[in-house]
């Protein structure tokens, strides 16, 4: 078992920002301002898998997916965190490879505001375009993303 878990790109900023929050004498600005600065001078994180000593940092709220590659879109347009939403859960390619499309759609279905399905997609680098008009569109448009990426990675295996 893995004692550790890597994270970079826009999982490795979320988990920043989550951290930062935790500091209460920073203001909202401060906290962009040292996520920023982090974004520039750290490349990778490893986080510990196994319990923390009290007061020390939290883990992430949830899994993370672990990317291999630099964030470019999510780092050009910084998300502007909402304080009880975390656009990686739930993480849809994780739920449509094990449980279904209906499972995915479903999951999606308790997220009721645009920003957040689109922050969500954002975050998960699912392609959804601008014009979808309404929630339950944009909830199909992520899914559809989901499944043309497990596609590729299957078409990629093989």
């Amino acid at each position: 078992m893995r004692k550790t878990k890597a994270l970079s790109g826009a999982a490795q900023d979320a988990y920043f920002r989550r951290a930062l929050k935790t500091q209460s004498n920073l203001t909202a600005e401060d906290r962009e301002q040292l996520v920023r600065s982090l974004k520039r001078e750290i490349a990778q994180l490893r986080l510990r898998l196994e319990p923390l000593p009290a007061g020390a940092l939290p883990p992430p709220a949830a899994a993370a997916p672990v990317h291999t590659q630099e964030a470019t879109s999510a780092q050009a347009q910084p998300a502007v965190p909402s304080a009880s939403f975390d656009p990686f859960s739930p993480n849809v390619v994780v739920i449509l490879r094990t449980s279904g499309r209906a499972a995915a759609l479903a999951a999606l279905a308790a997220i009721d505001r645009e920003e957040h399905l689109r922050l969500l997609a954002r975050e998960q680098r699912l392609n959804v375009g601008p014009d979808v008009a309404s929630l339950r569109e944009l909830r199909a448009a992520i899914v559809s993303a989901a499944e043309r990426r497990v596609a590729n990675r299957v078409a990629a295996a093989s």
